[in-house]
């Protein structure tokens, strides 16, 4: 946690944009990812703090499944990028807590509802990076 706020320290290890889409290759104390990014064009080499953002609703089963591996964990699997972490909490409305290292991340989930403080697998579509700039 950086100044209170929930960041992920990540470096970038390789930036790539194609026309308005701006996609970074970086590397974490959990693994090494490609996402999107929001913001100024970061530089490659350099570390930044950030908060990850899933846009998409999740549904188990689908694209959130129950992991038995307890460990934070985020990595690539057929071009798509999966992140392990800990479901905390989740409301009825299927607004739910995800917390990925120091990370929280707010996700939605439609249908049945996991477990609240299981590890779960995430495999959205895309994540978004948003600097903190801290």
């Amino acid at each position: 946690m950086i100044g209170g706020i929930p960041a992920l320290k990540i470096k970038v290890e390789k930036v790539r944009v194609n026309g308005s889409a701006e996609k970074i290759y970086f590397s974490t104390e959990y693994g090494n990812a490609v996402a999107n990014w929001d913001g100024d064009l970061p530089e490659e080499g350099m570390e930044y703090f950030v908060e990850i953002e899933i846009s998409e609703s999740l549904i188990l089963g689908s694209n959130l499944k129950i992991c038995e591996e307890e460990k934070f964990t985020i990595g690539m699997e057929q071009n798509s990028v999966f992140l392990i972490g800990c479901l905390e909490s989740i409301e009825d409305d299927g607004y739910a807590v995800f917390r990925f290292g120091e990370s929280i991340i707010s996700l939605e989930i439609e249908g049945t509802h996991p477990l609240e403080s299981y590890f779960v697998k995430v495999v959205p579509d895309k994540i978004t990076l948003y600097d903190v700039k801290y």
